[in-house]
């Protein structure tokens, strides 16, 4: 039953990358504010140094 669990949890955490990736993407050719976009997804943003 647990890895049942745990493969159900994966695929939603998948799924909300992909559906987060679009968006950035979709935001990104609009001209959109990246910054609102994090801020209302709860993403984060690694920076190069």
């Amino acid at each position: 039953m647990e890895q049942i669990v745990k493969k159900e949890k994966q695929q939603n955490l998948f799924q909300r990358m992909l559906e987060d990736k679009r968006a950035i993407r979709e935001c990104i050719r609009k001209g959109g504010d990246l910054k609102k976009l994090a801020k209302d997804r709860g993403l984060k943003f690694a920076k190069p140094l």
